[in-house]
């Protein structure tokens, strides 16, 4: 392989890594991971906007005791709440507060609306797909390559 072609690789998944970088500025303490943890509640919430804890940590890929730390920055920092569930009350449920709300429409939703935007009216979504999938098995070769 032509070693300019590898470089122009590397180069491309560095500046795929860095574009998480480009979303706005969170507010003062709170870290990717918050947005991660309420990225995962709006996809995990039932009608009342609940989640079980279990059920972040399946959504992130995450473990238990990491999911649990999260919430519990963020139950303290006022972004999210904890209650009982009514139907077993070993289970706890999570949902975002309003301040929590405030941060889903601005950093998850808000964000996300405009950058689909700007996808469909630049990318072409066989090409994004092809993207995925490209990177994934680049990845892959690099991990075995370096042996990790």
């Amino acid at each position: 392989m032509d070693i300019n072609l590898l470089d122009r690789i590397l180069h491309a998944m560095d500046t795929a890594a860095s574009t998480r970088n480009l979303v706005p500025e969170l507010p003062k303490g709170v870290r990717p991971i918050h947005v991660r943890v309420l990225d995962a509640l709006t996809r995990t919430c039932d009608d009342t906007g609940c989640s079980r804890v279990s059920d972040i940590g399946d959504a992130l890929g995450m473990r238990m005791p990491n999911v649990t730390r999260a919430i519990r920055e963020m139950t303290d920092m006022g972004v999210l709440r904890k209650t009982a569930s009514p139907v077993d009350g070993r289970v706890v449920l999570i949902r975002a507060t309003p301040l929590g709300e405030d941060y889903i429409d601005r950093y998850i939703v808000g964000v996300r609306q405009r950058i689909e935007r700007e996808l469909a009216d630049t990318v072409n979504m066989d090409d994004i797909e092809s993207m995925i999938s490209t990177i994934d098995a680049i990845a892959a070769a690099v991990s075995r390559a370096c042996g990790k």
